[in-house]
């Protein structure tokens, strides 16, 4: 059962956060809080990969086509383990008490790193239906783990050089789960080729338009990459160069200042606009209010 204490701080640091409805931005990569005054949905929600989600006050219902009905609520957590459309609904909902919940969304590279890692440990829990996503209590293990990565997050120092390692260490526990066998499993499919094609999208960005592209650039087949990529990375390729150039783009935004259209340009986007919706579509908000918002907040 999830100490009432930890769930009553993490309330209280969402809430501090969550000043207005909507998506709103983190200084930490990956990290977004969401608050809602009303109730909302059915609505359709796209996954931009592996996403953990935590609800701190009011609860949600979620439909997956692959897997039917899912409720969480205070105390639980969604944990999606690939790239995912679902529809989502917010049955109760006031000013006065809102909706609150927060998300991180997990590096691909960071979840097969820890699974390999893994990969001597007892293998009791690898049976079992492949699953899209899963909610289930969290632990005071994991609950004090979320606590510490939403409390370093005010604090430069500790946002640039705490924060990854708690998010490592969520990833850790997330994984020890009962049901991430099927995921654990995934680590068999390792291939450092597809961990290769990961590191040249990060330090190339902007060099890579296509999937055939990127299977030359580590010699494989087209569809053989593709599928392991999927496998291995829980979305596909193209999913994946769409978020490393998102992320790139809100860096330089953030740390040198540059406008959307020029940042747009350097990640590999040839149409503004196109670059604002997807931005948009990932971070919940414009490229100018997103670094509206959090202009002053991140540091180099």
């Amino acid at each position: 059962m999830p100490d009432p204490s930890v769930l009553a701080q993490l309330r209280e640091e969402v809430r501090r956060r969550a000043v207005r409805e909507g998506h709103l931005a983190s200084p930490f990569d990956g990290l977004a809080y969401f608050r809602a005054d009303a109730p909302i949905g059915p609505k359709r929600v796209e996954t931009a990969g592996v996403v953990v989600a935590v609800i701190v006050d009011r609860a949600k219902t979620i439909e997956l086509a692959s897997q039917g009905t899912l409720r969480y609520e205070p105390g639980s957590y969604l944990f999606i383990t690939r790239e995912a459309r679902y529809t989502s609904i917010i049955e109760r909902a006031t000013p006065s008490r809102p909706y609150l919940s927060f998300a991180v969304t997990l590096d691909p590279e960071l979840v097969a790193e820890t699974l390999l890692s893994m990969e001597d440990e007892r293998d009791d829990a690898v049976a079992g239906d492949d699953r899209d996503a899963w909610t289930e209590r969290w632990d005071d293990a994991l609950g004090g783990a979320f606590l510490r990565l939403l409390r370093a997050i005010d604090d430069p120092v500790e946002r640039r050089h705490l924060a990854p390692l708690v998010v490592r260490e969520i990833v850790f526990r997330l994984l020890r789960s009962e049901h991430a066998g099927p995921l654990r499993r995934a680590a068999r499919a390792d291939d450092p080729r597809i961990r290769a094609a990961m590191r040249f999208v990060r330090a190339n960005p902007a060099e890579v338009a296509t999937v055939e592209a990127l299977a030359r650039q580590v010699a494989m087949s087209p569809s053989h990459f593709a599928h392991r990529f999927r496998e291995i990375a829980r979305m596909t390729p193209m999913r994946f160069v769409k978020n490393v150039r998102l992320r790139e783009a809100r860096l330089r935004m953030l740390r040198d200042g540059l406008r959307a259209s020029e940042a747009a340009v350097e990640v590999g986007y040839r149409s503004p606009s196109h670059f604002t919706r997807d931005f948009k579509s990932h971070f919940g908000a414009t490229p100018a209010a997103y670094t509206r918002e959090l202009k002053g907040r991140l540091t180099r």
